[in-house]
């Protein structure tokens, strides 16, 4: 137990250092005021000449009297977000995120081992844990046939290592990849406008990439929705269609009990912090996670998760756990700077 807590607390130092080092390098030049400079620039105006004119403007407010005051947002956090997102993939080689991005410690209760022992009786797993996930996407075709419609490309793969089982090697315990295809539609919508603000269709396959007897994978059509309820407060919703299988092929009987037909996500940001709660009914059991997150940099977010009931993974689908988790981010479904 010592042996982990120490490797726990060397992990947790070299990512918090590496969280430092980028910040100093991301804050070197600061972003948005490069943006607001070049809102008042002219055709001839040089990316060196932006880059001075910035640091001349930064060097004066890190001169002037301290002031307390409350960040005063000009828009919805979701709007924000679209209007980012859709400036920055306007660009040539954009890549934005998709969903959160992360890497953290996890604690569970009970692990999950009996998938495994079939192939070795002996398996056993730890209870402490690494997740982390990976999402981005990226427009394959903007404008759709003319339309508002922008097509994308998704993927995102979630990892469960079980980084302190020395007694079987530190493996990893579960894989889940999940790539789509979907169309994405932006209402635009001035400040005070409540409602929905975006939302997708999409085609989407989830696998652990893995043989008989732990094969795990799906199909869905799923529709996706951003409902702005106040600036500060966003739903997000989805439902989803399972496409059917043969009974032979099918190796999630009964995940409807498990995962039901969607999920909604309620997002709230007051401030620089992003509170999150999820709630998934299944058609006989119901999930839930809350998680929360806040900037300690341009880069990363410190990031805290805990999670209730099943199917956190394709391979515990119908088996519950509890989870806690604390990490590193680099986004969450919507954050204040």
């Amino acid at each position: 137990m010592a042996k982990r807590h120490v490797l726990f607390v060397t992990i947790a130092t070299a990512v918090f250092s590496l969280a430092a080092s980028l910040s100093a390098a991301a804050q070197a030049v600061d972003m948005q005021c490069i943006n607001e400079v070049l809102a008042d620039a002219d055709d001839s105006t040089t990316v060196g000449e932006l880059r001075t004119l910035c640091r001349e403007r930064l060097s004066d407010e890190s001169t002037a009297p301290a002031k307390t005051q409350v960040p005063v947002y000009e828009q919805s956090a979701l709007a924000e977000r679209l209007a980012y997102e859709e400036g920055a993939e306007d660009r040539p080689f954009s890549i934005t995120m998709h969903q959160p991005s992360y890497i953290m410690w996890s604690t569970v209760d009970e692990p999950n081992v009996a998938p495994f022992l079939p192939l070795d009786p002996t398996a056993q797993l730890d209870d402490s844990e690494m997740v982390f996930q990976f999402s981005v996407k990226a427009p394959i075709w903007r404008n759709m046939f003319g339309s508002d419609i922008d097509g994308y490309f998704g993927y995102t793969t979630k990892s469960y290592w079980q980084l302190f089982n020395d007694d079987f090697s530190a493996p990893f315990r579960e894989t889940n990849y999940q790539p789509e295809l979907f169309v994405r539609k932006v209402i635009k919508r001035d400040r005070s406008g409540l409602g929905i603000l975006g939302w997708d269709l999409s085609l989407n396959h989830e696998s652990n990439g893995r043989a008989e007897p732990l094969s795990r994978s799906w199909n869905r059509v799923m529709g996706r929705a951003g409902i702005q309820l106040t600036d500060n407060l966003t739903m997000f919703a989805r439902a989803w269609w399972r496409i059917p299988e043969d009974d032979v092929d099918d190796n999630n009987p009964g995940m409807y009990r498990y995962y039901g037909y969607g999920d909604v996500r309620a997002v709230w940001t007051p401030n620089r912090n992003t509170f999150t709660a999820m709630l998934r009914p299944g058609t006989q059991e119901t999930s839930y996670e809350v998680t929360w997150s806040y900037p300690i940099s341009r880069v990363f977010r410190v990031y805290a998760l805990y999670y209730n009931g099943y199917g956190e993974s394709l391979i515990d689908y119908n088996y519950k756990n509890e989870r806690f988790g604390i990490g590193i981010a680099l986004n969450d479904f919507l954050g204040r700077q």
